[in-house]
């Protein structure tokens, strides 16, 4: 039977979001509080590391191989970040 318990709302879970992983994984934050990808510009609605981390392994693994974690990939993510579109 149903029992009185409230479902789990990740809004409440007062998640935020990491800067580190504009440079690990290509995202950023924009105005409207989602996760925007500097590369394809997909949008994700949850604020947690393993979904980064899962979109960016399996959807971009050529930029991964391309520049590796390091100043190269810094470079390259601070183009993507200057020639997005994307408010930030």
């Amino acid at each position: 039977m149903a029992s009185g318990k409230k479902k789990r709302r990740t809004e409440e879970e007062n998640r935020e979001f990491n800067q580190d992983w504009t440079e690990s994984f290509a995202f950023i934050c924009n105005t409207d509080g989602l996760l925007t990808c500097l590369i394809c510009h997909e949008k994700l609605g949850h604020n947690k590391k393993s979904n980064l981390e899962r979109h960016f392994t399996t959807k971009h693994t050529q930029f991964a191989d391309k520049y590796p974690t390091g100043d190269a990939r810094k470079k390259a993510v601070d183009e993507l970040q200057k020639n997005s579109q994307v408010p930030c």
